[in-house]
């Protein structure tokens, strides 16, 4: 049995935050960004991946996620290599981190995560993270419910920053930096 990491949260914890981007909310995933950052918002660790989108594309995808990432390379060319090369960074870098989150991770990132897993059931049955932080139960718990309160949040985490919305890197980092301001909000 996994026993649940939860370290008390400090200036030295560091979060693992990962996102994706899918063929449509239900479709596939192309690609993947994920970061490990300290409470400071210094990155420690990231990793990209993408394949191209087989079928036909999504209409929504084409128009907003396909130009943010233009400037993201074709890395692997199946699905399969993509979750392999994901979980094994993965794995590793959990180690060295103390929480792991997504933002809004329903459908897309927790699909994924089992397509990661059941690609070796038997190595990586106890590999997956526990507990999986969800950004909003982050917010909620800081009493930021309202899209202005976030909204607000947000733009405090990533007031010095460029990111691009729907480029998987770029979200996973304003994941994290809305999470550590959730966090120290909470504090």
């Amino acid at each position: 049995m996994k026993t649940a990491k939860t370290p008390p949260v400090t200036d030295k914890t560091k979060l693992l935050c990962f996102d994706l981007e899918s063929n449509g909310l239900h479709g596939q995933a192309f690609a993947v960004g994920a970061v490990v950052m300290d409470m400071q918002g210094k990155v420690h660790d990231q990793f990209t991946a993408r394949m191209r989108i087989h079928g036909q594309v999504d209409e929504w995808v084409e128009k907003n996620v396909l130009p943010a990432i233009s400037d993201m390379p074709i890395t692997h060319a199946t699905y399969k290599d993509m979750c392999t090369d994901f979980w094994k960074w993965f794995v590793a870098a959990q180690k060295n981190s103390d929480y792991t989150l997504v933002s809004n991770g329903y459908p897309v990132e927790y699909r994924f995560l089992l397509d990661c897993q059941e690609g070796d059931i038997d190595t990586r049955y106890w590999e997956h993270p526990f507990p999986l932080i969800d950004v909003s139960s982050l917010l909620l718990g800081a009493g930021l419910i309202s899209n202005s309160a976030k909204q607000d949040l947000v733009a405090k985490a990533t007031k010095d920053e460029e990111f691009k919305n729907h480029h998987p890197l770029h979200d996973a980092k304003t994941a994290a930096l809305t999470a550590i301001e959730a966090l120290k909000t909470s504090a």
